[in-house]
């Protein structure tokens, strides 16, 4: 999957690195009224890669799910400035109960965890987001 699929990150320049990282230029437009990269931005990047993560991480469903946020809980933690990364978290356990239903009852719910890094690799903020996802029918 490419960010460009989705046209909301697109627009604000979220990309994927060659590890398959998710992060966001440091950009003008993504600032805030401190300089500083702005709550909403943050925001983008976590919520897009926790999305990149389930459309990537689980190759046996690949091309076929429907994912749609259902909740989502973020907490601010400093000033983010410059070029921002993410990392996902994820239970081990979490995964196994969501392939199982995916796989029984062709739709699924999953808890995705994201800290949102900035250039000094100083966490700005963690983010929970709660997807139902859905495989989509066969044509």
């Amino acid at each position: 999957m490419d960010t460009k699929q989705v046209p909301f990150a697109a627009h604000n320049k979220v990309q994927i690195d060659a590890n398959d990282g998710v992060f966001l230029p440091d950009e003008t437009h993504l600032k805030n009224h401190l300089a500083g990269v702005h709550a909403g931005a943050q925001f983008l990047l976590a919520e897009s890669a926790s999305g990149y993560y389930l459309m990537t991480q689980f190759p046996q469903f690949s091309g076929r799910l429907v994912p749609l946020l259902r909740q989502a809980t973020i907490k601010y933690c400093q000033q983010a400035v410059g070029e921002l990364s993410s990392r996902v978290i994820v239970d081990d356990e979490n995964v196994e109960k969501y392939i199982s239903a995916l796989t029984s009852r062709g739709r699924a719910v999953i808890d995705v965890d994201v800290e949102v890094l900035d250039e000094a690799g100083d966490v700005t903020c963690h983010a929970s987001f709660r997807w139902f996802v859905q495989i989509q029918p066969a044509n």
